[in-house]
């Protein structure tokens, strides 16, 4: 009876750990404060306790992320029934700090503070600012198409760079006069070229993303039948660049077909088929804008990454506030003794932020030009 009233305390107990905790959820990450202790059983052996009073405070670490909680009965060779309790934790030990250590008489006593939870890989969850650069578009118009389809490029081009512009998420700059010409810029050192020196050079700065717009129409005939039916065939093409070196982060293309003239032995069919400029104009603006939304889409929840340099013994980042870098932000890179290094920002500019590691006991200049991320929400 005195087993069965400890089984249902514990149950209650460890049922109530987890309804007062008001937010954990396994696909976030939070910062728990537990205490773990540790009989010392033998004056020699308190390196043992203090490692059980850490793997202590671990578990219940891990436990305030959340558990799995599964239960099974056994018969003994008695026939009494026995039930059973087990407790899983379902979150991880992302990164943790010793905030004290206490030795007493009979016990080994340690409090840590450690960031507990699970980090997403594919949902966008780093919504934010993203600053980007639109270079000059690649038109590519085959001399087939009607005259009246030269000057539908621009109208495309203004659709898509309008639709980008409202976008709350993205700080845009406008190079669409300046070609984008990758090795040039790479090779080139802005600090002893001339061009770089007195009219400067369209740069797109590390943190950033520059995008190439690609616009190529085309005309398509299909026969069906006695019936000629002549489309225009228009593709989006945006290729997303990663800012200083200017390697290729993601593309997203779209096609569409608008039918302009359909010819046959039967006149009002192809009157009827028959469409006026305007009606086929609207229809491919709207699929501009449209790219321009995929587009935003996937700039908008890009991982935000970058570098690592030591400077000063400080953590420094070349990304701020215009790359939607807030005071408290937190980032990661892989870990040592534990899964990750969890930072959090200290001090944001305009395009540098200065970070402090969650275990101040880590040697800094270890994370020299390690590669770093930032978490999107908490």
């Amino acid at each position: 009876m005195r087993s069965l009233i400890l089984y249902f305390s514990t149950f209650i107990q460890i049922l109530l750990l987890f309804a007062l905790n008001p937010a954990f959820s396994k696909d976030s990450v939070r910062f728990i404060e537990t205490t773990g202790r540790a009989v010392i059983e033998d004056t020699t052996e308190v390196v043992t306790a203090r490692r059980r009073s850490l793997e202590d405070a671990l578990y219940l670490a891990a436990l305030h992320g959340g558990a799995k909680i599964k239960g099974f009965s056994s018969v003994s060779t008695d026939t009494s029934i026995q039930e059973n309790l087990v407790v899983q934790p379902d979150s991880y030990i992302l990164d943790y700090n010793i905030i004290s250590e206490d030795q007493t008489d009979t016990h080994f006593i340690i409090k840590i503070r450690a960031a507990v939870g699970n980090l997403k890989s594919d949902s966008c969850e780093n919504q934010g600012l993203k600053s980007v650069s639109v270079y000059k578009p690649i038109i590519s118009i085959h001399p087939n198409v009607p005259y009246w389809v030269q000057p539908l490029s621009s109208e495309l081009i203004k659709a898509f760079m309008s639709s980008l512009k409202a976008e709350m998420n993205i700080n845009l700059t406008d190079f669409t006069n300046t070609s984008l010409n990758q090795s040039e810029l790479k090779s080139i050192n802005d600090e002893f070229d001339y061009t770089s020196l007195t009219s400067g050079r369209s740069r797109t700065q590390s943190g950033d993303y520059a995008v190439v717009p690609s616009i190529i129409i085309d005309k398509s005939t299909k026969l069906v039948g006695f019936t000629t039916f002549n489309s225009l065939e228009i593709t989006f093409l945006t290729n997303i660049y990663e800012g200083a070196s200017y390697s290729l982060s993601s593309s997203k293309s779209k096609t569409v077909e608008a039918l302009f003239k359909s010819s046959g032995p039967w006149r009002n069919i192809n009157l009827l088929l028959k469409s006026s400029r305007e009606n086929i104009v609207e229809p491919i603006l709207l699929k501009a804008s449209e790219h321009s939304l995929d587009v935003a889409k996937d700039l908008i929840c890009k991982k935000i990454n970058s570098r690592v340099a030591i400077n000063n013994g400080q953590i420094e980042v070349p990304l701020g506030k215009r790359h939607g870098i807030t005071l408290s932000s937190l980032a990661v890179t892989k870990g040592d003794q534990t899964p990750f290094n969890i930072f959090r920002v200290e001090k944001v500019l305009e395009n540098k932020s200065f970070l402090v590691p969650l275990n101040d006991s880590v040697e800094v200049n270890k994370f020299s030009g390690k590669s770093i991320q930032f978490l999107g929400k908490m």
